[in-house]
């Protein structure tokens, strides 16, 4: 640990870091990290990736520090960047001990704690590092569609394009945007999925510190004066031209309720072979996976189905370590999951209450090595 600590010491830019509460935020060009400007926080190139420490008084001990570093990858950032990104990421929180707790940001689907380091709000600029800044524009959070769908205890929300040709009268919707956060009940919604999307929007509108309003969308023909639609027209144009409207589906298009299944959580062990290349095996299926099947020797990520969090063991090889991230986003893809899914990292023993409390008590040691459940 000595050794990976004075390595990252070695790296000019760390110096100082997170020796006082506040906010210090670098952006990656051609693989090394450059401090961006304080008058430029919030405001993110669409074509770069950016690391962003937050430092802050822990609310248990007034003489201690804790820390929050967040990496946040644009639309149009490249696995290069990316990749420096996460492993910047891994080597500033090796200057800080392994202390701080790692977050993957993605471009339109922050995290709420990313976005109260902006006071809510960010702006996404064109262009990056690569481009020159050439065609500057500037643009606000992008809103997010999210569906909920199911019965009594087995709801599924996930998000969907932002049209009104992913909506259905059988379901229930809510659209996140900057303004407020817009509810719609479908008319052939049922009574579980209005009661689970109120909590999720009003569980969101605190999330952003209550200066949020939540607004009920009437069901009936769409207002097209509606903040609600006018962020999903109902016209398709060319050249000016309109050609076709879009509308909500009937309520056979969502499916059967009764169909619906909600992920299975998964916990995966990461490992990376003599070739460097990445491989996971299933440890545990379902929520609550004992805890004792993270071992100090691996590195683990498990996904919840809302979120994922990743798991990095005390004796874990420093090869994997590095690699967390991208056996993240491999997994990602390789499953199909999400490409937004919030992903949180935790290093043993500094661990967060709530990943926790995910977890089950400990098992026998003759099921320790199962995979089976």
């Amino acid at each position: 640990r000595k050794c990976k600590a004075a390595a990252a010491a070695g790296e000019p830019q760390w110096r100082g870091a997170g020796e006082r509460p506040g906010l210090q935020v670098w952006r990656v060009e051609q693989f090394r990290v450059v401090p961006w400007p304080m008058s430029k926080y919030g405001k993110f190139h669409r074509g770069d990736s950016y690391i962003v420490l937050k430092t802050s008084v822990s609310p248990d001990n007034p003489d201690k520090l804790e820390w929050d570093i967040h990496f946040w990858i644009g639309s149009e950032s490249s696995q290069d960047e990316y990749g420096t990104a996460a492993y910047k990421t891994v080597e500033l929180d090796d200057y800080l001990h392994d202390g701080a707790t790692q977050h993957r940001e993605v471009e339109g689907a922050e995290s709420q704690d990313f976005l109260n380091c902006f006071g809510g709000r960010l702006t996404y600029l064109a262009g990056g590092a690569a481009s020159g800044f050439k065609h500057v524009e500037t643009r606000e959070r992008e809103p997010k569609l999210l569906e909920v769908k199911g019965l009594r205890d087995n709801i599924r929300l996930r998000q969907v394009a932002l049209s009104r040709a992913s909506m259905n009268s059988g379901d229930v919707f809510i659209l996140d945007a900057d303004a407020a956060i817009y509810l719609w009940n479908g008319s052939a919604s049922n009574a579980h999925e209005r009661s689970k999307a109120a909590d999720i929007a009003h569980g969101m509108a605190a999330e952003r510190g209550g200066g949020v309003r939540v607004i009920t969308v009437p069901d009936d023909e769409p207002d097209e004066e509606h903040p609600f639609w006018k962020l999903m027209p109902g016209e398709r144009r060319f050249l000016g031209i309109k050609y076709a409207d879009i509308k909500v589906r009937d309520m056979s298009a969502g499916g059967a309720d009764e169909k619906v299944k909600a992920f299975q959580p998964l916990l995966m062990r990461l490992k990376v072979g003599s070739n460097g290349k990445i491989s996971y095996t299933r440890v545990a299926r379902g929520s609550k996976p004992p805890a004792n099947r993270l071992k100090s020797d691996d590195v683990f990520l498990f996904d919840t189905g809302f979120e994922a969090f990743l798991w990095v063991g005390l004796n874990a090889d420093q090869q994997e370590r590095v690699s967390a991230f991208p056996f993240a986003q491999k997994y990602l893809q390789d499953y199909r999951r999400p490409s937004v899914l919030p992903i949180t990292r935790y290093t043993e023993g500094k661990e967060a209450q709530r990943f926790l409390a995910m977890l089950g008590p400990n098992e026998k040691s003759c099921c320790a090595d199962c995979i089976v459940c």
